[in-house]
């Protein structure tokens, strides 16, 4: 997967329109990128919300 593809998947991540595989493989090919300049701190923010409901939950709804 190339930049282009990955960075439209990021700013579209709640988007049921790519698979768990696809956001995932997105997330990973954002990670491997030398610098980040080229991705804003909001699209990369809401990643990190989207992989952390993917696979947490917080107990009682109280934020830490």
């Amino acid at each position: 997967m190339k930049f282009g593809q990955a960075y439209k998947i990021l700013e579209n991540i709640d988007s049921d329109v790519y698979t768990v595989d696809e956001k995932a493989m997105a997330i990973k090919v954002i990670l491997d990128m030398e610098t980040h300049n080229g991705v804003t701190k909001p699209v990369l923010l809401k990643a990190m919300n989207w992989l952390w409901n993917e696979h947490y939950e917080l107990i009682g709804g109280e934020k830490e």
